[in-house]
């Protein structure tokens, strides 16, 4: 436990959740917003809840619009997305800063594309909340002849014009390497359900709530976090399209992902409650077992709520620096060339 440092993170963690306070539907009453509205983009993806600004709409046309394009004009509908200014965070070293404006993001889109391709995502479940948005994608490539899908969840800030201001996209390229590397390390390639699903439900998490569950996560505190959850099935990286729905598969999942790190300083960043879910960003640093420099990393939580009751929990992140250093990690880039 890290009771030393966390004793005076109450006060920080409750500072910065101010700035991003859980705001329930019937709060949003912006002039122009429609609960139902951007009709036209509901087609394309599963769900769209919250009030849906016109920012929030055409942000989400844009980006279905990048998801299906497979021309050489995709670069530049991605690109559109942005502001000119704005900035993109992926994990990395904590000494790297964001890739911040637009010649920095398209010369990143550029050198990805060139290394997939056929890359491409349909827009799954999305949470709007005033400028914030969480678009979940269902996303997909071909690398190096093995097909792969894998969750994404896009979290961000929108401005005028409904370009991105802040974007952090949260993903597994762990799955990306593995059929590349089959001796990349998985911490989580064996963890299982005990015999006996857990029994009763507990309410969804109230914002009044949040302050302790940052702290759960930087104590690495592993009960806390599975305990209050009780009876939601957990979905997690490294699960391969599974759940866990006993206690004692979901806390051996994060005490599997708590062994692999150290030093946890995740802040609270965007917090975005509609209906039938809660989502929470957590995001700062921590340090991967065996590397000497910390990196900047980041975990969206998902809650499910069913008529008040905490019905499912998803956990969104990278499992890739946790068991590659920088070294490692550009080498495998190298293989995808």
């Amino acid at each position: 436990m890290k009771a030393t440092r966390m004793a005076g993170m109450g006060l920080a963690v409750g500072a910065v959740l101010a700035l991003c306070t859980i705001v329930s539907p019937a709060q949003a009453t912006d002039e122009g917003w429609d609960r139902a509205g951007c009709a036209e983009a509901r087609p394309e993806v599963t769900s769209i809840s919250g009030w849906v600004s016109p920012n929030a709409c055409t942000f989400i046309k844009r980006q279905i619009k990048f998801g299906k394009v497979t021309t050489p004009d995709r670069v530049s509908a991605y690109v559109d997305i942005w502001s000119k200014d704005a900035t993109l965070w992926e994990p990395a070293k904590a000494s790297r800063l964001p890739l911040q404006g637009e010649e920095a993001i398209r010369k990143a889109i550029s050198q990805t594309l060139g290394l997939v391709p056929d890359f491409r995502f349909r827009g799954t479940r999305i949470a709007v909340n005033g400028p914030a948005v969480m678009f979940e994608a269902h996303n997909e490539a071909t690398v190096k002849g093995h097909e792969i899908a894998y969750p994404a969840v896009y979290r961000v800030q929108l401005a005028d014009g409904g370009k991105v201001v802040q974007g952090r996209r949260y993903y597994d390229r762990h799955t990306w390497f593995k059929p590349l590397d089959p001796e990349l390390p998985d911490p989580f390639a064996d963890v299982a359900d005990g015999s006996t699903p857990d029994q009763g439900r507990k309410p969804v998490l109230d914002p009044d709530e949040l302050v302790a569950r940052g702290e759960a996560w930087n104590n690495e505190d592993a009960e806390a976090l599975v305990g209050r959850l009780t009876g939601a099935p957990l979905s997690a990286p490294g699960l391969n399209g599974g759940t866990l729905r006993t206690t004692q598969g979901k806390l051996d999942y994060l005490k599997r992902f708590f062994d692999q790190v150290s030093d946890v300083q995740l802040q609270p960043g965007q917090a975005v409650k509609v209906d039938g879910a809660t989502y929470l960003e957590w995001h700062g640093t921590l340090l991967p077992k065996g590397q000497t420099e910390s990196v900047s990393f980041g975990i969206i939580e998902r809650v499910g709520d069913t008529s008040g009751i905490s019905s499912d929990w998803t956990l969104t992140f990278d499992r890739l620096p946790l068991v590659a250093d920088e070294a490692k990690i550009i080498e495998l880039y190298g293989r995808l060339r």
